[in-house]
């Protein structure tokens, strides 16, 4: 009886005691989610993912530790859920050129950058998932998705005839999306529309028939 109540149970990362026992009762709440996603984003800008605590967070978030793991295995899964619900993906953009729907991607993608919540977050998971083979998969797994509405565009453009149709668009996207990044997390320079014209400007040549 006591092998089986202990097989039941586990540590957490902070060598903590839950329960990972079949659960029955009340459904998740809709709240409790929200709360504790909103928590880890706050202690997440305040000390970095690697100064997280679990604790801190269910403090926060009004619930217990064993709450949050049974919503997410681990606090690797709770970072990116909650990277996911504080930045939507950027609408799928159909404005009938690829300059137009660029300009409109780019643009969006720049007033994310520049004033979005999660700033101060991307770079310290960017950081923690260089030492987390899981952590860098899912991560990819999230970069991919954001990348589907760009590749789109260019796809469009293929096929409207305004883009090559030998376009390496792992490279492309990289192209464009880099530059945002290097301003952000290197230079601070600005991300404005002056900016993103000037991107257009040097890489819509090198795509075009």
């Amino acid at each position: 009886m006591a092998a089986t109540a202990e097989r039941s149970r586990r540590s957490d990362h902070n060598g903590d005691v839950t329960d990972d026992a079949p659960r029955r009762g009340r459904p998740r709440s809709a709240g409790a989610d929200e709360a504790i996603l909103t928590a880890t984003l706050d202690v997440a800008r305040e000390v970095g993912f690697r100064g997280m605590a679990m604790d801190v967070i269910a403090e926060r978030a009004g619930v217990s530790k064993a709450t949050i793991y049974r919503r997410w295995a681990s606090k690797e899964a709770l970072v990116l859920e909650a990277l996911r619900r504080a930045i939507n993906p950027l609408d799928a953009v159909d404005l009938g050129s690829v300059r137009d729907d660029l300009a409109s991607y780019l643009r969006n993608l720049a007033e994310r950058m520049a004033s979005g919540n999660m700033a101060d977050v991307l770079p310290h998971l960017i950081e923690w998932s260089v030492h987390d083979r899981q952590l860098r998969e899912q991560l990819d797994d999230y970069v991919a998705h954001r990348r589907a509405p760009l590749v789109a565009i260019l796809q469009r453009g293929i096929e409207r005839g305004e883009v090559r149709a030998d376009l390496d668009f792992d490279t492309m996207v990289d192209a464009f999306v880099g530059p945002f990044i290097y301003r952000k997390l290197l230079t601070g320079s600005p991300l404005d529309d002056a900016f993103v014209d000037d991107l257009l400007g040097l890489l819509l040549p090198t795509i075009t028939p």
